[in-house]
Protein backbone atom coordinates (compact mmCIF):
# COMPACT_ATOMS: atom_id res chain seq x y z
CA UNK A 1 0.00 0.00 0.00
CA UNK A 2 1.04 3.57 -0.64
CA UNK A 3 0.99 4.42 3.07
CA UNK A 4 3.61 1.77 3.72
CA UNK A 5 5.88 3.81 1.44
CA UNK A 6 4.89 7.11 3.05
CA UNK A 7 5.29 6.24 6.73
CA UNK A 8 9.08 5.60 6.63
CA UNK A 9 9.60 9.01 5.02
CA UNK A 10 7.55 10.70 7.73
CA UNK A 11 9.32 8.79 10.50
CA UNK A 12 12.74 9.74 9.17
CA UNK A 13 11.85 13.42 8.77
CA UNK A 14 12.26 13.24 5.01
CA UNK A 15 10.64 15.29 2.27
CA UNK A 16 8.23 13.84 -0.28
CA UNK A 17 5.70 15.21 -2.77
CA UNK A 18 2.23 13.66 -2.74
CA UNK A 19 0.20 13.96 -5.95
CA UNK A 20 -3.38 12.64 -5.80
CA UNK A 21 -5.73 12.19 -8.76
CA UNK A 22 -8.92 14.09 -7.84
CA UNK A 23 -10.61 14.39 -11.26
CA UNK A 24 -10.16 13.11 -14.81
CA UNK A 25 -11.76 12.51 -18.18
CA UNK A 26 -14.27 9.64 -18.14
CA UNK A 27 -11.79 7.24 -19.76
CA UNK A 28 -9.35 7.73 -16.87
CA UNK A 29 -11.79 7.82 -13.95
CA UNK A 30 -10.41 4.56 -12.55
CA UNK A 31 -7.36 6.56 -11.36
CA UNK A 32 -9.38 8.96 -9.18
CA UNK A 33 -8.27 8.78 -5.56
CA UNK A 34 -4.93 7.16 -6.35
CA UNK A 35 -1.74 8.72 -5.02
CA UNK A 36 1.73 9.16 -6.46
CA UNK A 37 4.74 9.75 -4.18
CA UNK A 38 7.70 11.64 -5.61
CA UNK A 39 10.85 11.27 -3.52
CA UNK A 40 13.71 13.77 -3.47
CA UNK A 41 15.88 11.35 -5.49
CA UNK A 42 13.21 11.23 -8.24
CA UNK A 43 11.86 7.79 -7.36
CA UNK A 44 8.13 7.31 -7.89
CA UNK A 45 5.83 5.14 -5.79
CA UNK A 46 2.13 4.53 -6.08
CA UNK A 47 -0.30 5.31 -8.90
CA UNK A 48 0.74 3.80 -12.25
CA UNK A 49 0.19 6.51 -14.87
CA UNK A 50 1.56 6.45 -18.41
CA UNK A 51 5.11 7.73 -18.85
CA UNK A 52 4.01 10.93 -20.61
CA UNK A 53 1.80 12.04 -17.70
CA UNK A 54 4.37 10.97 -15.09
CA UNK A 55 7.10 12.99 -16.80
CA UNK A 56 4.85 16.06 -16.95
CA UNK A 57 4.13 15.74 -13.23
CA UNK A 58 7.85 15.41 -12.48
CA UNK A 59 8.60 18.45 -14.62
CA UNK A 60 6.07 20.55 -12.71
CA UNK A 61 7.28 19.37 -9.30
CA UNK A 62 10.93 19.97 -10.16
CA UNK A 63 10.47 23.40 -11.70
CA UNK A 64 7.75 24.97 -9.56
CA UNK A 65 8.44 26.64 -6.22
CA UNK A 66 6.11 24.89 -3.79
CA UNK A 67 4.58 27.22 -1.19
CA UNK A 68 1.28 25.53 -0.30
CA UNK A 69 -1.03 22.70 -1.44
CA UNK A 70 -2.40 23.34 -4.92
CA UNK A 71 -4.14 21.68 -7.87
CA UNK A 72 -2.67 21.07 -11.32
CA UNK A 73 -4.20 20.00 -14.64
CA UNK A 74 -2.35 17.73 -17.05
CA UNK A 75 -3.43 16.46 -20.46
CA UNK A 76 -2.21 13.13 -21.79
CA UNK A 77 -1.22 12.39 -25.39
CA UNK A 78 -4.72 11.19 -26.26
CA UNK A 79 -6.32 14.41 -25.06
CA UNK A 80 -7.52 12.96 -21.76
CA UNK A 81 -7.27 15.25 -18.76
CA UNK A 82 -6.23 14.70 -15.16
CA UNK A 83 -6.64 17.01 -12.21
CA UNK A 84 -4.19 16.45 -9.36
CA UNK A 85 -3.94 17.70 -5.79
CA UNK A 86 -0.29 18.39 -5.04
CA UNK A 87 0.89 18.44 -1.43
CA UNK A 88 4.31 18.11 0.16
CA UNK A 89 5.65 16.76 3.42
CA UNK A 90 8.57 19.07 4.13
CA UNK A 91 11.50 18.05 6.25
CA UNK A 92 12.40 20.66 8.84
CA UNK A 93 16.00 21.08 9.83
CA UNK A 94 16.55 20.67 13.56
CA UNK A 95 18.82 22.55 15.93
CA UNK A 96 19.69 21.45 19.45
CA UNK A 97 21.05 24.34 21.50
CA UNK A 98 22.85 23.10 24.60
CA UNK A 99 22.77 25.90 27.13
CA UNK A 100 20.12 28.54 27.78
CA UNK A 101 22.33 31.54 28.54
CA UNK A 102 22.64 35.06 27.15
CA UNK A 103 23.85 33.94 23.70
CA UNK A 104 21.17 31.28 23.36
CA UNK A 105 18.26 33.70 23.61
CA UNK A 106 18.97 35.66 20.40
CA UNK A 107 20.39 32.55 18.70
CA UNK A 108 17.24 30.50 19.28
CA UNK A 109 15.12 33.35 17.99
CA UNK A 110 17.20 33.59 14.81
CA UNK A 111 17.23 29.84 14.17
CA UNK A 112 13.47 29.72 14.66
CA UNK A 113 13.03 32.53 12.14
CA UNK A 114 15.19 30.48 9.77
CA UNK A 115 12.58 27.70 10.16
CA UNK A 116 14.72 25.36 12.23
CA UNK A 117 12.90 23.18 14.74
CA UNK A 118 14.82 24.28 17.82
CA UNK A 119 15.25 22.38 21.07
CA UNK A 120 16.89 24.15 24.01
CA UNK A 121 18.43 22.15 26.85
CA UNK A 122 19.70 23.46 30.18
CA UNK A 123 19.70 21.97 33.67
CA UNK A 124 18.69 25.23 35.37
CA UNK A 125 14.94 25.99 35.61
CA UNK A 126 15.55 29.74 35.46
CA UNK A 127 17.27 29.30 32.07
CA UNK A 128 15.21 26.44 30.66
CA UNK A 129 11.62 27.59 30.48
CA UNK A 130 9.10 28.54 27.81
CA UNK A 131 8.86 32.14 29.01
CA UNK A 132 12.57 32.66 28.25
CA UNK A 133 12.23 31.07 24.80
CA UNK A 134 8.73 31.91 23.54
CA UNK A 135 7.64 30.09 20.41
CA UNK A 136 10.51 27.59 20.46
CA UNK A 137 9.69 24.01 19.52
CA UNK A 138 10.84 22.50 22.81
CA UNK A 139 12.60 23.48 26.04
CA UNK A 140 14.02 20.69 28.20
CA UNK A 141 15.20 21.23 31.77
CA UNK A 142 17.46 18.34 32.69
CA UNK A 143 21.08 17.22 32.69
CA UNK A 144 22.71 17.41 29.28
CA UNK A 145 24.16 13.97 28.67
CA UNK A 146 21.22 11.67 29.57
CA UNK A 147 18.65 13.55 27.47
CA UNK A 148 20.85 13.61 24.37
CA UNK A 149 20.59 9.82 24.15
CA UNK A 150 16.85 10.12 23.53
CA UNK A 151 16.90 12.90 20.91
CA UNK A 152 17.01 12.43 17.15
CA UNK A 153 20.42 13.60 15.92
CA UNK A 154 21.00 13.01 12.21
CA UNK A 155 22.32 14.73 9.11
CA UNK A 156 19.49 17.27 9.30
CA UNK A 157 20.51 18.33 12.82
CA UNK A 158 22.72 21.15 14.07
CA UNK A 159 24.31 20.79 17.51
CA UNK A 160 25.24 24.10 19.13
CA UNK A 161 27.17 23.82 22.41
CA UNK A 162 27.01 27.09 24.37
CA UNK A 163 26.79 26.00 27.99
CA UNK A 164 27.88 27.97 31.05
CA UNK A 165 31.21 26.24 31.55
CA UNK A 166 33.94 24.19 29.93
CA UNK A 167 33.10 21.08 31.95
CA UNK A 168 29.56 21.10 30.59
CA UNK A 169 30.84 21.89 27.09
CA UNK A 170 33.05 18.82 27.26
CA UNK A 171 30.21 16.64 28.54
CA UNK A 172 28.01 17.77 25.65
CA UNK A 173 30.75 17.25 23.08
CA UNK A 174 31.48 13.81 24.49
CA UNK A 175 27.80 12.90 24.10
CA UNK A 176 27.50 14.19 20.51
CA UNK A 177 30.93 13.69 18.92
CA UNK A 178 29.94 10.32 17.41
CA UNK A 179 26.62 11.57 16.08
CA UNK A 180 25.78 12.20 12.44
CA UNK A 181 24.91 15.87 13.04
CA UNK A 182 25.56 17.99 9.97
CA UNK A 183 26.77 20.87 12.14
CA UNK A 184 28.68 20.45 15.40
CA UNK A 185 29.83 23.70 16.99
CA UNK A 186 31.17 24.63 20.40
CA UNK A 187 31.89 27.98 21.99
CA UNK A 188 35.20 28.74 23.67
CA UNK A 189 38.69 30.12 23.16
CA UNK A 190 41.16 28.25 20.98
CA UNK A 191 43.22 27.26 24.02
CA UNK A 192 40.25 25.83 25.93
CA UNK A 193 38.98 24.02 22.84
CA UNK A 194 42.40 22.48 22.29
CA UNK A 195 42.43 21.25 25.91
CA UNK A 196 38.96 19.71 25.59
CA UNK A 197 39.73 18.03 22.26
CA UNK A 198 43.02 16.64 23.60
CA UNK A 199 41.23 15.16 26.62
CA UNK A 200 38.58 13.56 24.44
CA UNK A 201 41.19 12.21 22.05
CA UNK A 202 42.90 10.56 25.01
CA UNK A 203 39.53 8.93 25.77
CA UNK A 204 39.26 7.60 22.23
CA UNK A 205 37.38 10.32 20.38
CA UNK A 206 36.53 9.52 16.74
CA UNK A 207 39.18 10.31 14.18
CA UNK A 208 38.73 13.70 12.57
CA UNK A 209 36.86 15.29 15.49
CA UNK A 210 39.06 18.37 15.45
CA UNK A 211 38.44 18.95 11.73
CA UNK A 212 34.72 18.37 12.04
CA UNK A 213 34.15 20.52 15.13
CA UNK A 214 33.27 24.15 14.42
CA UNK A 215 35.22 25.78 17.22
CA UNK A 216 35.65 28.55 18.04
CA UNK A 217 32.04 28.67 16.95
CA UNK A 218 30.63 31.04 14.32
CA UNK A 219 31.92 33.07 11.39
CA UNK A 220 34.54 35.77 11.90
CA UNK A 221 32.57 39.02 11.99
CA UNK A 222 34.42 40.39 15.05
CA UNK A 223 31.30 39.76 17.13
CA UNK A 224 31.32 41.12 20.67
CA UNK A 225 27.76 41.28 22.02
CA UNK A 226 25.57 38.19 22.61
CA UNK A 227 23.37 39.18 19.66
CA UNK A 228 26.39 39.61 17.36
CA UNK A 229 27.78 36.23 18.43
CA UNK A 230 24.36 34.70 17.77
CA UNK A 231 24.39 36.21 14.25
CA UNK A 232 27.81 34.69 13.56
CA UNK A 233 26.67 31.25 14.77
CA UNK A 234 23.39 31.32 12.85
CA UNK A 235 25.22 32.40 9.69
CA UNK A 236 27.69 29.53 10.02
CA UNK A 237 24.87 27.02 10.57
CA UNK A 238 23.08 28.22 7.42
CA UNK A 239 26.35 28.14 5.48
CA UNK A 240 26.96 24.50 6.44
CA UNK A 241 23.40 23.42 5.67
CA UNK A 242 23.23 25.28 2.35
CA UNK A 243 26.79 24.67 1.22
CA UNK A 244 27.88 28.30 1.37
CA UNK A 245 31.47 29.48 1.53
CA UNK A 246 31.00 32.09 4.24
CA UNK A 247 32.88 34.58 2.06
CA UNK A 248 31.55 38.07 1.22
CA UNK A 249 29.35 38.06 -1.87
CA UNK A 250 31.19 41.20 -3.00
CA UNK A 251 34.22 38.98 -3.54
CA UNK A 252 32.35 37.24 -6.38
CA UNK A 253 31.69 40.28 -8.51
CA UNK A 254 30.51 39.70 -12.04
CA UNK A 255 31.29 41.80 -15.06
CA UNK A 256 28.14 43.63 -16.16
Amino acid sequence: MIFNKLLPVMDSGGTVDIVTVIDSSPDNCNHIGQMLLIHTNGRLDGCQLDNFVSEKILDIVRNTVWTKPTTIWIEDQAGGKYRFFWDRIVNKFRAIVLGGGHISQPLVQMLSLLDFEVTVIDDRPEFANQARFPGVYRVICTSFQPVLKDLTVDNDTAIVIVTRGHRYDMDCLRATMRSNARYLGMIGSRRRIREIVNLLQDEGAPEGLERRLRAPIGLDIKAETPAEIAVSIAAEVVSVFRGGSGCPLSGHKEVF
